[in-house]
């Protein structure tokens, strides 16, 4: 039997898992408003990304972090509790809403990033410049096959 597809999904998630556990531990030991997940992490990193104005609609944010409309509605509901973000009406459609950083949480979240990426950087110094070019190609055709439509 061949297993070899086995080994490289368990070491796949292992590694996922791992990283989370160590990435929401150095989330929680921080001062200052807490982050109390590595999805609440991803939520802020991705409206931190976004232009014009770094606001984005619920279904954007939906789709970017593949997320339920429950699961998406708790984490904006504490984060907008903990004055992470507001949410505001669309100028467009008044029926839409957009989600932005609030001032002193974009400002405390790139004071944070910096520490997340010098995690990430320790965590992945095992690995050599050209060992990261092949994971990362080898994750984004993966990711192709995962993500397309059916």
């Amino acid at each position: 039997m061949d297993v070899s597809s086995s080994e490289v999904l368990a070491r796949l998630l292992r590694a996922a898992r791992l990283a989370e556990e160590l990435f929401g531990e150095r989330l929680r030991r921080q001062p200052g408003r807490t982050i109390t997940n590595v999805g609440d992490f991803d939520l802020l990193q991705t409206l931190r990304r976004a232009a014009p104005g770094h606001a984005l609609t619920p279904g954007q944010l939906m789709r970017h972090l593949v997320v339920s409309s429950a699961g998406l509605s708790g984490r904006l509901n504490r984060l907008e509790r903990d004055g992470w973000i507001v949410r505001t009406a669309s100028p467009d459609d008044r029926r839409r809403s957009l989600v932005s950083l609030t001032v002193q949480g974009r400002q405390e979240f790139d004071r944070r990033l910096e520490d997340h990426l010098a995690v990430e950087r320790e965590l992945l110094s095992v690995l050599d410049a050209g060992e990261r070019l092949v994971v990362v190609g080898a994750l984004r055709k993966l990711l192709l096959v995962l993500e397309a439509p059916e």
